[in-house]
């Protein structure tokens, strides 16, 4: 367990109790606060069957951004009075499915080939699955577990809301704004760009182990490619998600930010603005060499 693991588990219990105790004071906290600190144990290789987590890029501190960004969008669904109603234990459960949500991508003990990246394309499942073993030991009820589940599946790469069929309008909820939360906690992460590198290595592996010829994670030639390809990404795929599959629950957030702003997106602006930066200077470098070279 790195100290910037310990770190990211305190400031996110924090911000977990703030929102708490804004909204439910009367609400204790304990429950959030011991499965973060299992999660934390499964992540740091204390958790028993499993190893550490070994992904680059999907790694501790991803799930807290990632958690962080949900309770944000679920905070200003909340105080805008909007319904659905978001109760304390539907607020949990949210928080639980968060935490849980790329627990698909750490290895069972005696899995020695590879990173946990190799699971990228079936890690929603593995997370689901997971989640059904881990939450009972914290008194969560089955039926509350498909919740979890039906969550932690909505952050697929290739989900699309008619897949699912929610039973009441609290499952889509959830649901869509962890998938909300999971894209835009990772590409407002003041580090994205840097992070990118890491991401484009899962891919890899992941392409590797599942025998991937074309298409997907397959058609990214290095991780400058994928670096060029993130600003469209992000507006061919992310905001249509966010709009369209994932309801526009991130609207909320300009319930949550003082002054009505949503914050992840201007901060999403300036790192696709800062990627395109990094890309120019390294092309200016490669002439720069190249010239070099010719003369």
């Amino acid at each position: 367990m790195s100290a910037t693991d310990t770190t990211h588990a305190r400031t996110l219990a924090a911000f977990l109790d703030r929102t708490l105790a804004e909204h439910y004071p009367l609400h204790d906290s304990r429950f959030m606060h011991e499965v973060l600190a299992g999660v934390l144990d499964l992540f740091a290789g204390r958790y028993p069957g499993y190893q550490a987590s070994d992904t680059e890029y999907h790694d501790f501190g991803h799930t807290c951004q990632a958690t962080e960004a949900m309770v944000r969008i679920l905070d200003g669904h909340i105080g805008s009075w909007a319904k659905p109603e978001c109760t304390a234990r539907d607020l949990e459960l949210a928080v639980s499915a968060a935490l849980l949500h790329d627990s698909g991508y750490i290895k069972r003990c005696g899995d020695n080939e590879g990173t946990g990246a190799k699971y990228t394309l079936t890690h929603v499942e593995r997370s689901a699955d997971f989640a059904a073993r881990f939450l009972p030991g914290y008194g969560v009820s089955v039926e509350e577990i498909k919740l979890v589940q039906v969550a932690i599946r909505c952050t697929g790469v290739n989900v699309e809301r008619t897949m699912w069929t929610f039973l009441n309008e609290r499952e889509w909820l959830l649901g869509c704004a962890l998938g909300a939360g999971d894209i835009l906690g990772q590409m407002a992460a003041p580090d994205y760009p840097e992070r990118l590198p890491a991401l484009y290595h899962e891919y890899q592996e992941a392409v590797a182990f599942s025998n991937l010829r074309e298409g997907g994670l397959a058609s990214y030639k290095g991780a400058e490619d994928l670096m060029r390809r993130t600003r469209e990404f992000y507006h061919s795929y992310a905001r249509r998600m966010l709009n369209t599959i994932w309801g526009g629950v991130h609207e909320a957030l300009v319930f949550h930010f003082v002054g009505g702003k949503n914050k992840y997106f201007e901060q999403i602006e300036a790192n696709l603005n800062r990627i395109d930066a990094i890309l120019q200077e390294r092309e200016a470098q490669q002439q720069v060499v190249s010239v070099s070279a010719s003369t």
